[in-house]
């Protein structure tokens, strides 16, 4: 019985994480269901942290945040599991809560820590779920650096 106790703690945890939002401004409408935060935004979810110049987080009936759009000089670290870290760039991020999708529009750049390999793309999406990765460049060709072991 403690074993089950414990887990289902250890899973509570995982799931639910307190997010830590810094910026110089903040605006909450209770209509659309949407906080503003603006200049020198930092958010932090347990190891995943977001800089940016302005980030909305949206949510549901219930208060809970559904969507994150971080935008204007956007750099960040994500934890994807134990193995892969990354670290990048964008003009505009959107964060799909629900679906684990993150994309990154306009020069974009990730590059996984652990290997120092990297992406970059006019448009990158990754899903936290599925571990894929798309990339497009619709300007400038996509670039991707892979170690390769001879």
């Amino acid at each position: 019985m403690k074993k089950i106790i414990y887990l289902f703690a250890v899973v509570s945890f995982l799931i639910s994480a307190e997010l830590k939002i810094t910026s110089k401004f903040f605006n909450y409408d209770s209509k659309k269901l949407e906080s503003i935060f603006k200049g020198d935004v930092n958010a932090t979810k347990r190891s995943d942290n977001i800089l940016c110049n302005e980030l909305i987080v949206y949510f549901n009936k219930n208060k809970k945040p559904i969507k994150y759009i971080a935008i204007g000089n956007v750099r960040f670290i994500f934890k994807m599991d134990e193995n892969s870290t990354y670290k990048g760039k964008t003009d505009k991020l959107t964060y799909l809560l629900m679906t684990g999708e993150i994309i990154l529009n306009g020069n974009a750049f990730i590059k996984k820590i652990e290997t120092n390999e990297s992406i970059s793309g006019d448009i990158i999406k990754i899903n936290r779920i599925t571990k894929n990765i798309e990339v497009e460049g619709n300007k400038k060709p996509v670039n991707i650096i892979i170690k390769v072991d001879e």
